[in-house]
């Protein structure tokens, strides 16, 4: 007979233990069991899987390799949507949708505001030149960006010709296309500029002030959101969740000196969960504390769906659910 888990929690990177803590903790004190799948063990619990020794309800992939086929925890994930297991995201909604050229064009019929951008396929790369209207379009210096990347690599920001386009192709050998994007100078709002971390977490967003030269996070506060009028920051963060299919993932958004925003990261599939007190430029330790928990409570909706009265109280409300918007109005008016 397979052994069940409810939550498996896979990753390879270690330095995600303090929340692979925090959700085992609350798995543990709400009967969910829990495996927490890193290097050590993605292999051999695939093969398990793959056995029917195990079984898994649902899967949180905190990943980055979604368009590598042979990666393992690819393979783990698809592997557990094949076996008709909830995969948090989705393996193949989050391969199409973290790849930025994909994304750009649907982005841009939708109205989301994005950066003037040209979209250029590798095999073209060689022979592209860019003309002067198009020169025109997206300024100099420009940016160049793989649309399938993470970690910055091939990102190159203060780019002036084609030769950039060719060295960020060959930094980033795996991805299919390249962005060109107009540079976008973010607004200094009082002590901070106008540049932020958006993490969406079914349907709830939370906004981070985020420095993208030391990546250094805080949070906003409600006054800061009415201060400087960032209420469309929500709005664009769940339009592009409804364009993407995602339910966890972050952007980055910048408020230009023009006074427009401008979503100039799409999709990070992989959102960043080092906590604040273990890394200098981490994530606010109760933005991470609180993301935990949003997945685990979608976790066990899923697993206890259908459990009889259990479903009541998996009804709360909206409100009860919201304790990060909770506590920073209670820090704004204290």
């Amino acid at each position: 007979m397979a052994e069940t888990y409810d939550v498996v929690l896979a990753t390879p990177f270690p330095n995600y233990n303090f929340f692979a803590h925090k959700m085992r903790e609350l798995c543990g004190q709400n009967n969910l069991t829990f495996f927490f799948c890193n290097d050590t063990w993605v292999k051999e619990f695939h093969q398990k899987l793959q056995s029917r020794e195990v079984e898994v309800k649902v899967l949180i992939d905190l990943t980055a390799n979604q368009r590598e086929d042979d990666d393992p925890y690819v393979v783990l994930a698809r592997e557990v949507k094949r076996q008709r297991g909830t995969v948090i995201d989705d393996p193949d909604v989050t391969a199409y949708a973290a790849h930025k050229g994909y994304l750009h064009q649907q982005l841009e019929d939708a109205k989301v505001p994005v950066p003037p951008t040209i979209v250029v396929p590798r095999e073209d790369i060689e022979h592209f030149q860019l003309t002067r209207q198009q020169q025109g379009f997206v300024g100099v210096p420009f940016v160049v960006k793989p649309a399938w990347g993470d970690s910055g690599v091939g990102v190159i920001v203060n780019a002036y010709s084609e030769e950039d386009l060719v060295t960020s192709a060959g930094q980033a050998p795996n991805s299919d296309a390249f962005l060109i994007q107009k540079r976008v100078e973010p607004a200094p709002l009082g002590n901070h500029v106008g540049w932020f971390r958006m993490f969406h977490i079914f349907k709830e967003v939370i906004p981070c002030w985020w420095n993208p030269n030391t990546h250094e996070y805080q949070m906003v506060t409600p006054g800061e959101m009415k201060r400087y009028r960032l209420a469309p920051l929500r709005n664009i963060m769940r339009e592009i969740g409804r364009i993407s299919g995602m339910k966890k993932f972050t952007s980055e958004i910048c408020l230009h000196s023009d006074g427009r925003f401008y979503v100039v990261d799409y999709v990070n599939a992989d959102p960043d969960m080092n906590p604040r007190s273990f890394y200098a430029n981490g994530v606010p330790d109760e933005v991470v504390r609180h993301i935990v928990w949003l997945l685990f409570y979608e976790a066990m909706h899923i697993v206890k769906r259908g459990h009889g009265y259990f479903d009541d109280e998996l009804m709360e409300s909206e409100a009860d659910r919201n304790w990060l918007q909770r506590r920073q109005r209670e820090q704004a008016v204290n």
